[in-house]
């Protein structure tokens, strides 16, 4: 009876990883998975097996792939005015675009980290690791990205839903060497 509960409560946690649409979940039900195989090796008479399975799988595979996750959803955000324009007005004007953006992203499960820069944008695209670049000028605005990257077409479809009125110009960059977006 115990071994048919573990082995369905296996099946259960398979698929319900499988058609997780949130990737921390999956880790965590994956997790468990590996935990309750551990179980069943035990079950089964092998003690050995079901310590390793405990140990790598259900522990260290976790935490090494929730610390990975972590690191990859760190959404890289550098925002840079036209030369000579007040920061603050811009900053002001924009804390709707920007703040909305940055919501979007939270609720992709990123995690947005805006980066206010005085600096050329040439210099930005050419020099720093970004996923998104965003230049504003007096009539538009000019949005950089890498052409390679899943999100920014993310980015596109909100952009363009919410903020079709504006004028707003999505450039795709080819990943430099300094820039590895």
């Amino acid at each position: 009876m115990t071994e048919n509960i573990f082995l369905i409560t296996l099946v259960v946690l398979a698929i319900v990883a499988l058609n997780t649409k949130k990737l921390r979940r999956a880790v965590v039900y994956l997790g468990a998975f590996s935990l309750v195989s551990s179980f069943v090796y035990l079950l089964y008479g092998a003690p050995d097996v079901a310590i390793a399975e405990a140990i790598i799988g259900s522990t260290i595979t976790t935490v090494l792939y929730l610390v990975a996750l972590r690191k990859y959803q760190v959404f890289s955000i550098y925002y840079a005015n036209s030369v000579g324009d007040q920061t603050s007005r811009y900053l002001n004007d924009n804390s709707t675009f920007l703040n909305n953006l940055e919501a979007f992203l939270i609720q992709r499960e990123m995690e947005p980290q805006l980066i206010y820069s005085g600096a050329p944008i040439e210099t930005i695209v050419d020099q720093e690791k970004f996923d998104l670049a965003i230049h504003h000028t007096d009539q538009d605005i000019w949005i950089y990205g890498c052409a390679e990257d899943y999100q920014l077409d993310a980015v596109e479809e909100y952009l363009l839903t919410n903020y079709g009125d504006l004028n707003i110009h999505l450039i795709r960059c080819a990943e430099g060497e300094d820039n590895e977006a």
